[in-house]
């Protein structure tokens, strides 16, 4: 069992002489320190940055990349702020410093580049050109679904179900850059975890419990991406949004394979008959401002490929992330979905230690703790200490425990609902017909 670890903030302010890590952070941080390269700011980046990378050996972004000169990806402790950087000193874009940032507030992602090109550095923000690959109105990270990582150190070249797995090309080079003899001083503010490298192993990062790099990127860049997924659905069409929140969780349940699918089910969420139960969500929530086939496709080129909105942590995926959180907000306004939540106890609590983890409503709490609200420095700090191994399983943990309680009164919901609903139609429509007369 891990012990407690001290934190002072959910969201810590940087330490002294370190940037903080967002957009504006930094620009003010490179005008401050009169900085004029990038190798100059990385040295100020906190570890938590310095330990949370990738190196990409093939990129489909914009800059070049190769075994020797691998482009890398800091994902950072929680995925909200993610840096591209290039590491061969011919290529045009090399002084450049692509970032990325997801805003707390309205949940969009901003695209902006630090070009340190030039006698003076300059911030281009919300470059226009990130648009083709990243998309627009519900733009996110490219990144590589759970065990299908192409092109980055440490994905597995041999067919088969190991999917992060070091084949030797990369262990070499990784060999080489830790000895520090390349030559390349932008490779020399990582860190690495002090412990040997094995041809068919994973690497771990630096002062993590669980460590293992490509898991970790996936889960950080799908929790951040699905955060920002939620916070612009509330805000598209607040009160629209507000009355379909039931709507969406018994679609959720749908799209499981838990609903009878028929045509009055469809038409009972507002939608066409002829839809299909694994449509239904996707639907639901286009309805509301959030297309998922921009939003949740992360391992494609929004405008340049097919979208494949089956977008994978391992254990789960964003939309098992969308629904947490949705029922998370239940669960601190609705009393029928508190009782639920809090009647269904657990005897293995979570990773199977009753004293986390006591009631179905613990381990929503719990998983949004460490998903959601544990950010930069504070997640850091909890993570050398402790990592939930079963954090990305949503669904088993929370939604399948209580399944038919929730189906049961969901159901319920949407029933009352279409009631008040018709009485409504049917009181404006004596209204209209009395004015008519009148």
């Amino acid at each position: 069992m891990a012990l407690p670890v001290a934190i002072d903030s959910f969201d810590p302010p940087p330490r002294a002489g370190e940037p903080e890590m967002t957009v504006s952070g930094l620009w003010d941080f490179i005008r401050s320190r009169e900085i004029d390269s990038i190798d100059e700011l990385v040295g100020f980046f906190p570890a938590e940055y310095r330990h949370g990378f990738s190196l990409v050996e093939h990129t489909r972004a914009t800059g070049q990349s190769n075994l020797t000169y691998p482009r890398v990806v800091l994902f950072g402790p929680d995925g909200r702020f993610l840096l591209n950087l290039g590491t061969k000193a011919d290529d045009p874009k090399y002084d450049l410093l692509d970032v990325a940032q997801l805003h707390g507030d309205s949940g969009r992602w901003e695209f902006s580049v630090f070009d340190f090109s030039g006698e003076a550095p300059r911030l281009v923000r919300n470059d226009l050109t990130c648009v083709e690959c990243h998309g627009d109105a519900d733009s996110r990270p490219v990144w590589g679904t759970n065990l299908e990582w192409p092109g980055v150190f440490g994905d597995n070249v041999a067919p088969g179900p190991q999917g992060e797995a070091l084949d030797s090309r990369h262990l070499e080079r990784m060999q080489e850059l830790i000895a520090g003899n390349t030559g390349l001083p932008r490779f020399d503010f990582l860190q690495w975890r002090k412990e040997p490298l094995r041809r068919g192993g994973k690497r771990r990062i630096a002062h993590h419990a669980f460590g293992v790099e490509l898991i970790l990127s996936n889960i950080a860049m799908g929790s951040a991406s699905a955060r920002g997924a939620y916070l612009r659905l509330r805000q598209a069409r607040p009160q629209e949004y507000r009355r379909q929140r039931y709507a969406i969780l018994y679609a959720y349940y749908a799209r499981k394979g838990h609903v009878l699918w028929q045509a009055q089910v469809a038409q009972s969420l507002g939608l066409a008959s002829t839809i299909s139960a694994g449509a239904a969500l996707d639907t639901l929530l286009q309805q509301l401002g959030l297309d998922t086939a921009e939003a949740f496709s992360l391992a494609t080129l929004a405008s340049r490929e097919p979208p494949d909105t089956s977008w994978s942590m391992g254990r789960g995926d964003l939309y098992d992330m969308l629904a947490l959180q949705v029922l998370d907000e239940l669960l601190r306004e609705d009393a029928g979905v508190v009782a639920i939540l809090s009647g269904r106890r657990l005897a293995e609590g979570v990773l199977d230690c009753p004293q986390t983890a006591n009631t179905v409503a613990d381990v929503v709490a719990f998983k949004m703790l460490h998903l959601f609200r544990l950010r930069g420095r504070a997640r850091y700090q909890v993570n050398q200490h402790f990592y939930p191994l079963d954090l990305e399983d949503i669904y088993a943990r929370v939604f399948l425990p209580v399944t038919h309680e929730m189906l049961g009164y969901l159901s319920g919901k949407l029933a009352n609902q279409a009631k008040l609903a018709n009485k409504l139609d049917r009181t404006s429509g004596s209204a209209e017909f009395a004015a008519e007369k009148g």
